[in-house]
């Protein structure tokens, strides 16, 4: 009886010596809902952050900027987003560095009421954005001034998401916004004016991106490295399997099935699976803003971009 409880003692100490499995909880705050994010979507949807021993919740945000808040405060520890917020935020003191490219590409074509038939009647219109400080704003204020427009010339309106600004459109609330597949359809459709294409400016572009704040990118590199190891898979998966990638795009961006396939093949090649970073698109950014007076100095590239992941994973 004694031999007995002594073998039962020494397993339960043994136990408990012996580590369980943990799960890592990561919170992304993903700034809009579209094409653009599919590869973190598939990724979520196949469980290949599990795979790596995550678990990850994905939260929303109407604008980018409202995004960047939740990581400085530490709601998030991850943020998928357009470079223009982290721009801004680095320029504001945050130590927010990108680290992973999701989509190198320029969605976005500046739709108008029909009555406004091209950038040069724009002065003193209504043009709709997210939030101040967004991509929906500075790309605005790029094509103003492309046309040699300034941006004071008009009254620049915060509306929220592509969606809402559509909606904004229709109502006749607005004269003019900026819009991306699938609404640039549905504009077309109930035939909105087509005054600009964005990619006219920005051939090259770093859509969205995953960023997070320096001190917690050194901190926690094995987290980040099971997160974009995961995220590798799950772009991989979205390139190589059509329908799967169609049928989750569907689920979370809620996508006409009409047009889901077409989102798709406009977005398929953008995506990339080594994480590049679109750099040139990023000095643009900082050459506007600082001519803006928005930041007070140019932030460099090597401030803006952590490429030791993007290093460590390319090849695998």
């Amino acid at each position: 009886m004694k031999l007995i409880l002594i073998s039962l003692a020494l397993t339960l100490f043994l136990c408990g010596m012996v580590p369980a499995k943990s799960t890592a909880k990561l919170i992304v705050g993903v700034s809009s809902v579209n094409v653009a994010f599919l590869p973190l979507y598939v990724t979520q949807e196949r469980g290949f952050f599990k795979d790596e021993g995550l678990d990850v919740l994905l939260v929303m945000f109407n604008a980018g900027n409202t995004n960047l808040q939740a990581l400085a405060g530490g709601d998030i520890q991850i943020m998928a987003s357009a470079v223009a917020e982290t721009v801004l935020g680095r320029a504001a003191g945050i130590d927010v560095r990108n680290f992973w490219g999701v989509c190198n590409l320029m969605p976005f074509e500046l739709y108008s009421q029909p009555s406004l038939k091209s950038m040069k009647e724009a002065k003193g219109k209504r043009f709709a954005i997210s939030r101040f400080g967004s991509l929906s704003d500075f790309l605005t204020r790029a094509s103003l001034r492309h046309f040699g427009i300034d941006p004071k010339e008009v009254t620049i309106l915060q509306i929220g998401s592509t969606p809402a600004r559509f909606a904004a459109l229709s109502s006749g609330g607005v004269d003019a916004t900026i819009i991306w597949f699938p609404v640039t359809e549905q504009a077309k459709a109930v035939g909105f004016r087509k005054l600009f294409d964005l990619k006219d400016i920005y051939p090259e572009w770093p859509y969205e991106t995953f960023a997070a704040r320096e001190s917690w990118l050194a901190k926690e590199k094995d987290q980040v490295t099971k997160f974009l190891r995961a995220i590798q898979k799950g772009t991989r998966h979205t390139r190589d399997n059509k329908d799967d990638a169609v049928r989750i795009l569907r689920k979370y961006v809620k996508m006409d099935p009409a047009v889901a396939p077409a989102g798709y093949d406009q977005y398929r090649d953008s995506f990339p699976v080594d994480g590049k970073i679109a750099e040139k698109g990023i000095l643009n950014i900082v050459e506007q803003e600082f001519d803006d007076g928005r930041i007070k100095r140019k932030i460099t590239i090597d401030e803006m971009i952590d490429r030791s992941f993007m290093n460590a994973l390319r090849g695998k």
